[in-house]
This record gives C-alpha cells, structure tokens and sequence, in this order.
C-alpha cells in the first residue's frame, strides 16, 4: 500500500468514481457528534483566512494568504483500485473513510445550493468541479456523482445531489433520512454565516471554496494488488485501536531522533516509557468533554512552551508547528517533556489537607483548566519559596473564586492566563507570588477584573444565585467558609462533603407556611419573596436526611430542627443571630455576612494580605 497527504482538489477534481463496498454500513454521522464538529474545524480555517486577507497590505499578500493559513487534517481514507476494463471512469472502493467523504459531498452541496441562491456563479462553478465527474466520460447520469454509497442510501444521496445538479430540476427535498437532514443542516449554517458580519456574502463563499479546495487535508492510502482490503477494513475498524494526539507526537519525535542521529530506543526508555501506562491514557474532563489524560497534559505543556492557545483538537499540528519553530533537540524535548509531566501527576493528585490540595479541589470544583499552563510553570520552577508559590495560587483562586460568586464572564479567561504567563516569564522567579498578584491588580475590564469587598457584599446581597450557580460550586463556598469560622485554633476541623445539599431557608414553595408582609401590593411582595428566595443568604447546606424533612416548614419548626441536629457554625451563626424571623431583609443581611466571610477566605485586591 501507499499513503499520501491530498488537498480535497486531488481526491475529487479528477474523474473517478469512489464507491462504497455493499458489506459496509450505511450512513450514520449526526450533527452532535460529527456535522457540527466538522463545521467548526471549516470555520477555524475559513476565519484564519479571511483574516490574513483582511491584514494583507496589498494584492500580492492577499493572493499568499492561502499559503500561510493553516489546512486541516480530516484524518485518513482507505482505497482500493478495481479493475473496469470495459469503463471511461477510475473506480475507487472506499475501504475505509465511507462517513467521511459522502459528508464532504453532501456539504459541498449545501454550499453549492446557497451560491447559486446568493448568485454567487463563479464560487457554485468552483463547488461543482469537485462534485461531478465530466459527463463526456460517464455512461449514466449517477457515474457524474463523485461518491456512491451502498443501496440503503442511494435514493437520499441522489436526491441531495440531485439540488445542485444544474441539468436537473430538483428544487426541494421531502424526506426526513439522515442525508437530507444533514443537507438541511449545513444549508442553514452557510447561507446564515455567507450573509452576517461585515463582510459581504460573496467574500465569505470564496473563503469557503478556497478552503475546500486547498485546505482540507486527508491522507489516502491506496492498496496494491497483493494487500487484502477486507482484512485491513477489520483491522481499522474492529481490531484497531484509535491513535491518540499523543501517539502521532511520540511517532514525530522518534522519527526527528533518527535524522538526529539519536537513539529513539534509548530515549523512549529514559523519557517517554512511562506514557505507555494505561493511566495516562485514561480519559479525563476537559470542559465539558472528556479526553485521554496525556493528550491534556501535552496540551497544557505546549500552551506553556509556546505561551498560546492550543486547541485540543488541533494538538498534533501545533506540536509540530512548536518543533520547527524551537531550537531544542529531541532529546531535550524529551526530557522537558518527562520533567513536567512529573509535575502535572503532583498537581492533579495532591495531598487533600495542604493548601495546594484545597487550591487544585476548588479548581476542579469550579471546572475550569486555563490556569494549567501557568500552574505547570509556577510548579516547575526550581529556586521559588512555599511562601511566594502559595500567594500566587492564592491569588489565582481568590480572582476565579470572586469573579464565579460575582458571576462574571469567563470567556476570556485563556487569553488572560496566556498573558499571565508572559509575564512570570520575563520576571524574577523568586517572587512569583508577588507577579501574579500584581498582575491581577492591575487588570481593570469587565472581562478580566479582580472583585473588591464592596463588589462581593452588593453580589452576594442582591444577586440571584440558586439555579444560576451549579450546587457543587455552593456547596465549595459554604465549606469554605465553614473552614474559616474553624480556622481559630479552638474548634475541630471538620470537612464539609458531597453527601450535604444545597437547603432554601424560606423554602421554594414559600406559600404553604410563610405569608406576606401585607404592607404593599400583594404583586410587589409576591415578586420580591420569589426573588429573596434564590438569593445565597436564603441558601445554607444541611445533610442529605434534614433537608427534606425541614423543606417546607415556618422559619420556627425549621429553626429548631437545625438548631437540634447541625454541627456547622455556618449553621450554628443562622439560627444564633436570626432567631425571630426570617424575611427578605434578613436574607439580604445574611448575604452580606457570607460576603464578609467570603472576603476573609479570598482575599481581595486591595487587601493588606497580599
């Protein structure tokens, strides 16, 4: 067999036909797990070049843009060549890769159909040549289609086609398969993108084309008479194990070890070994998505390296994009490599009661990972003392911690830490601490700004937080400040677990037990309780048996119940400094109470203890 890396252009600009063997599955790509992904790897490269195009200085560098905006890897495709003596068409059977390239079809239909309803001929006629075959070298109108599925999809597949075909008149689709729907999808997305912004349609559309002809990349491996295309198909698809990032990236290296004139055996034993374990290809959470535990780490490490973002789904070519811009050998990358994955098994797998074991549980609590690269740096340096390596993740949690309970913005929070670590870089390692504090100080937009006492109190007093907060986080910050009423020197430590709920003081069904106030329009009293009532004075924990059993129940009954059963002093404070009643007012002094304990706990900017 041979294996190539081709443009779309090289698949299917020339004429043949790739048919998919009658053995194989039909369709089954959804828009979840694989339309709206592909769609968001096209809009990357279509952004980075209409970008360079926009930032080109003249025609010349416009008309370059292509060459220095970066293509995207769509993965690999299986072909083997059948023998038809008595056809004008080259036939292909797609041994593997049969989802892949009827989606690219049918998306090149999509395009193809908003062109021409955007009038856009030159962009539908560029589409087009990579859709059909010459109808000179074809004996029947489905030999012009490029791809041609098995017979469970052939009536969809062509009427989809069939939209775009300019010697037919299909104007609509009736059916509801998986084709048509995935036609619908991507015909929605792009005449939707084509026409918003401030560019014009038409520069949007030729972006595409651009794109779809230079910028998507496939290696095809083509077999040769002796391999047997049935047992490579089983191999792929049922024996193999998918590679990871990391793989592709291990291969890389020991492959620029040997132009090195290196050992690759020797340096996989001494630095790289140790990947191999099961345990760093265990899946682990990264946002809302879950991915092998050494492709995150590598992410992190290189997001460190190269102080930018490194998307997990472009992690390979952004190693190789770091490996021709670094003058490090291999080895030394090895060895970094080795050095800061030790670091990162420290960092995820802290002891629970040491101060950087609550940081990284809170971290993990508030599900977020961009402060990885910085903390992979601050964790790796060798001549910093505990005292500044501790102030700076202090800081670093009280400006995520503030920021969560004032509920702000977290849609920059890469570019910030990415900033963050330019500047531990170019500063004295031995006052870390003291840099990442400064840094945070000084940052003042909306996006990017450290919380004050005043900004916390008039939060955690008038802001709605039930429903709006997930209860993991709530359930954070009342252990948090259950530790700092026990942090004297006088009371046990006692840890706060998951087994303990989130309880409404004045319950949620207020109205079975609580009446209003009668001093203003029932309508205006109904709307302020309904709001009081979700605000984090109204909140406190309680286990998992005494919640439920107070749920409902008047402030007395309720009172009394906790009075008799709680060991928390969070608790303990309630019920000791609000013994009477419980209304709106109270609620929103507690809410300042919790925000003053707050405070104590994460430190604020303008605070003596930085």
């Amino acid at each position: 067999m041979k294996a190539d890396t081709l443009d779309l252009k090289d698949i299917f600009r020339k004429d043949t036909r790739y048919v998919v063997p009658r053995f194989q599955r039909p369709y089954v790509w959804d828009e979840e797990e694989h339309w709206q992904l592909l769609w968001e790897d096209l809009r990357l490269v279509v952004d980075e070049l209409m970008q360079r195009r926009e930032d080109a200085a003249d025609r010349f560098e416009r008309d370059e843009a292509q060459l220095e905006t970066s293509p995207h890897f769509l993965g690999a495709i299986v072909l083997d060549q059948q023998s038809n003596p008595t056809r004008k068409l080259e036939t292909r059977e797609i041994i593997d890769g049969q989802q892949r390239l009827i989606t690219l079809q049918v998306l090149l239909s999509a395009a193809h159909t908003v062109s021409m309803d955007l009038e856009h001929e030159e962009s539908a006629s560029m589409l087009e040549k990579l859709m059909y075959n010459d109808k000179d070298l074809t004996d029947t109108e489905i030999d012009r289609l490029k791809v041609w599925p098995i017979q469970a999809d052939q009536g969809a597949f062509t009427d989809v086609m069939a939209l775009s075909d300019p010697e037919t008149e299909v104007s609509e689709l009736d059916g509801d398969a998986k084709l048509h729907n995935c036609f619908k999808y991507f015909r929605e997305l792009i005449h939707d993108w084509a026409e918003e912004g401030e560019h014009p349609s038409e520069e949007h559309l030729d972006a595409l084309v651009t794109t779809m002809w230079h910028l998507l990349r496939v290696v095809v491996i083509d077999l040769e008479s002796n391999d047997d295309a049935q047992v490579i198909f089983e191999t792929l698809n049922a024996r193999g194990t998918p590679l990871l990032a990391a793989d592709l990236i291990k291969n890389y290296l020991f492959r620029e070890a040997n132009v090195e004139r290196e050992d690759p055996g020797e340096l996989h034993d001494e630095y790289w070994r140790q990947f191999d374990q099961d345990e760093w290809r265990e899946e682990v959470s990264q946002g809302r998505l879950e991915r092998p535990k050494i492709d995150v780490f590598i992410m992190h490490w290189l997001t460190m390296q190269m102080s930018q973002q490194v998307r997990a789904k472009k992690l390979f070519p952004a190693f190789r994009k770091f490996l021709d811009r670094t003058d490090l050998t291999v080895e030394e990358i090895l060895q970094n490599i080795d050095y800061y994955a030790s670091i990162y098994q420290n960092i995820t797998d802290p002891e629970r009661n040491s101060r950087e074991g609550i940081f990284f549980y809170r971290l993990d609590v508030l599900d977020t990972t961009t402060p990885y690269p910085v903390l992979l740096w601050i964790f790796g340096l060798d001549d910093v003392s505990n005292t500044q390596r501790v102030k700076a993740i202090e800081a670093i949690e009280s400006w995520l911690m503030r920021r969560m309970l004032c509920r702000l913005t977290t849609k920059n929070y890469n570019k910030i830490f990415i900033e963050l670590l330019d500047e531990l870089k170019s500063s004295d390692d031995d006052r870390v601490g003291d840099t990442v504090v400064e840094f945070l100080q000084g940052r003042e937009g909306e996006s990017d700004y450290w919380p004050t006492d005043d900004d916390l109190a008039t939060s955690m007093a008038e802001m709605q937080y039930w429903a709006r907060v997930n209860q993991r986080r709530l359930k954070m910050v009342f252990s948090a400040i259950e530790r700092e009423l026990r942090d004297t020197g006088y009371s046990e430590t006692v840890e706060v677990t998951q087994d303990l709920q989130i309880e409404h003081i004045l319950p949620q069904e207020w109205s079975h037990h609580w009446t209003l106030p009668g001093e203003r329009p029932p309508e205006v009293e109904r709307i302020e309780r309904d709001e009081a009532k979700n605000k984090i004075g109204n909140l406190t924990i309680l286990t998992n048996k005494l919640n439920p059993s107070v749920s409902n129940k008047a402030w007395d009954e309720k009172q009394e119940a906790i009075k008799e059963h709680t060991v928390l002093l969070v608790n303990h404070h309630l019920v000791t400094n609000w013994p009477d009643e419980w209304n709106e007012d109270t609620i929103t002094e507690r809410g300042r109470w919790l925000a003053e304990k707050a405070s104590e706990v994460w430190a604020g900017p303008d605070s003596s203890y930085w």
